[in-house]
C-alpha cells in the first residue's frame, strides 16, 4: 500500500477506534505518540487513565487498557471526518510525506520505507541530504 491510500485507511481505522488497526500502519514510536495525543484529554479527566498512559511503553497490561479506553472513547466522538489527499513529496528514496486536508485543515503525514512497506513515522518529516 502506498502512503496515501495509507491516510485515508488511518483515519478510517482511527476514528473508528481500530487502535490495532491503526498500529500495524505505524512504527511502534508513532504508533506511542498517537495513544499519548489522543488519550490527553481523557488523562485531564481520569487520574487513573494518566498513570496507565505514562506506563504504556514498559507495561504490556497498561497498553492493552489505554487501547481499550481510547479505542471506547474515539468510538463514541463518532467522527466522520473527510481527508482529501493533496499531494505527495518524497525525502530521499526511503521517506514520503503526504499533504492533506482534514476538516478544512491542511495538514502533513510523514512515512518511511520500512522492511514490511510504507509506515507512519513522525520522525520522517526530517529532511534527509
Amino acid at each position: 500500500m502506498q502512503p496515501k491510500e495509507i491516510t485515508s485507511l488511518y483515519y478510517k481505522l482511527l476514528y473508528s477506534g481500530d487502535l490495532l488497526g491503526v498500529k500495524a500502519l505505524m512504527t511502534e514510536t508513532s504508533y506511542f505518540m498517537t495513544l499519548e495525543s489522543f488519550g490527553l484529554g481523557l488523562s485531564f479527566k481520569d487520574a487513573h487513565f494518566k498513570v496507565l498512559l505514562k506506563e504504556i511503553q514498559e507495561n504490556e497490561d497498561s497498553l492493552k487498557k489505554v487501547e481499550d479506553l481510547l479505542s471506547k472513547d474515539l468510538i463514541a466522538k463518532n467522527s466522520n471526518t473527510k481527508i482529501e489527499i493533496l499531494n505527495t513529496e518524497m525525502n530521499g528514496n526511503k521517506r514520503q510525506t503526504v499533504n492533506y486536508k482534514e476538516a478544512d485543515k491542511v495538514k502533513k503525514l510523514y512515512f518511511s520505507k520500512e522492511k514490511d512497506g510504507w509506515k507512519i513515522n513522525y520522525y520522517a518529516g526530517r529532511k534527509v541530504d
